[in-house]
């Protein structure tokens, strides 16, 4: 999960800020989708300095939440 394709109001501390980006419940409905099981994951790009109260930080810690959960979820 590449924290750059969020829009920045809901990720604004990523290295490469995308206007008109997804939007958090975007990418939790993506991940909700997913009908396989998932193996592993990856969250980038969070880049602390330009994280406006720490609101990116609480996204990437949301996604990953609902990452595991599908991990479990889904486990084979």
């Amino acid at each position: 999960m590449d924290l750059d394709g969020l829009d920045p109001a809901f990720a604004p501390g990523v290295s490469h800020r995308e206007p008109g980006g997804l939007t958090t419940r975007q990418v939790i409905n993506l991940i909700q989708s997913v009908n396989q099981p998932i193996v592993a994951a990856d969250i980038v790009e969070l880049n602390p300095l330009r994280d406006i109260a720490k609101l990116t930080a609480i996204v990437a810690a949301k996604l990953l939440k609902e990452i595991a959960g599908m991990m479990v979820e889904t486990r084979a």
